[in-house]
């Protein structure tokens, strides 16, 4: 059973069984990866080897928390110390978070939904094992990797909103986390079934994880995705060549979840450190299909009227106009 309350379990044995009281909180950057559950799962294969490894928590990109270690035992995360700032071993009094970075040198930047989880976890931690909400000192509080083996961590965690952070755990961002729709809300219940990590519309299609997290802010306040986006129309479709990307299509908008920074499938302004976007309609993944068909009929067209056959135009515009109904709708929900 996990500690925290949102983190899914996958446990491993790599671990100092009840060390005592945690009084530091310490964040990592994976350094490779593209999952919080694949790193549960290295951990895991790590285990009775000469090298295992583990951390408390693994935050993902999508904002997935897995805790893989009980709070009350300590990781294997902390164990090399270059720093005199620093006694026995840390692993004993130190709590860790690992966050998902795919970048070899941890140079990524925390995604929206990662920063948001972080947060949310770090002050959690914090309020439950009394360790202190601020940079860390001789007694207690949060650091990175980095402050015990600044020698061969010195990039861990890499990039990390450390000044958002203490000002949310100062109380000064209480709104950094934008406002949500739950289930509780009675026009969402109306249509979705489902937790925080997963709703079922009554059309029987599945939001997940970032995707979910995009649409239960999106808007602002009422009623987020549900009055802008629609019910969603598929679940989660792969692109191809884009390894962790996919887009899900709603009744009035395709959604991207795409990790990579800087973005591998679109890039629209102000989105360029969101990992969920709103892609086009008229070209790349996002594409409508009725769109598609479309614009062939409209070449094949225009190629006609080029060469002046009338005959075979004149058959196209018939067939054209026995789908008006078909252009109809796709002018409405544009």
């Amino acid at each position: 059973m996990a500690d925290y309350k949102s983190a899914i379990w996958m446990p491993n044995q790599n671990f100092f069984p009840n060390t005592g009281k945690k009084s530091f909180l310490i964040l990592h950057g994976t350094a490779g990866g593209s999952s919080a559950q694949g790193i549960a799962n290295f951990f895991k294969g790590t285990e009775g080897t000469d090298h295992p490894a583990s951390t408390h928590y693994i935050v993902g990109q999508d904002g997935t928390v897995v805790q893989t270690v009980h709070e009350k035992d300590g990781a294997y995360g902390n164990g090399v110390v270059t720093s005199d700032n620093w006694s026995g071993n840390p692993n004993f009094y130190t709590i860790s978070i690992e966050h998902v970075k795919s970048a070899t040198d941890n140079s990524n930047q925390l995604t929206e939904a990662q920063k948001q989880a972080s947060f949310k976890l770090v002050k959690d931690i914090c309020q439950r094992n009394n360790i202190g909400m601020h940079d860390a000192d001789d007694t207690t509080g949060i650091t990175g990797h980095f402050a015990i083996d600044p020698v061969s961590r010195a990039r861990c965690p890499g990039p990390y909103p450390w000044a958002e952070l203490w000002d949310y755990l100062a109380g000064k961002k209480e709104e950094i986390m934008p406002k949500t729709i739950d289930l509780t809300d009675g026009t969402i219940a109306s249509h979705f079934v489902g937790d925080d990590k997963l709703w079922r519309s009554d059309n029987g299609y599945i939001i997940g994880h970032a995707i979910l997290d995009f649409y239960r802010r999106f808007g602002g306040d009422n009623l987020c995705g549900l009055s802008y986006l629609g019910l969603p129309v598929s679940n989660e479709i792969g692109i191809p060549g884009k390894p962790g990307a996919v887009c899900q299509r709603f009744e009035r908008a395709v959604v991207c979840y795409d990790p990579s920074i800087p973005h591998s499938i679109d890039n629209p302004p102000g989105a360029e450190k969101d990992n969920v976007y709103l892609l086009h309609i008229d070209s790349g993944p996002g594409q409508d299909p009725r769109v598609a068909a479309l614009q062939a009929e409209n070449d094949k067209l225009k190629a006609l009227l080029a060469s002046s056959n009338l005959g075979q135009v004149a058959t196209i515009i018939q067939h054209i106009s026995g789908d008006v109904d078909l252009i109809k709708k796709l002018v409405s929900t544009q």
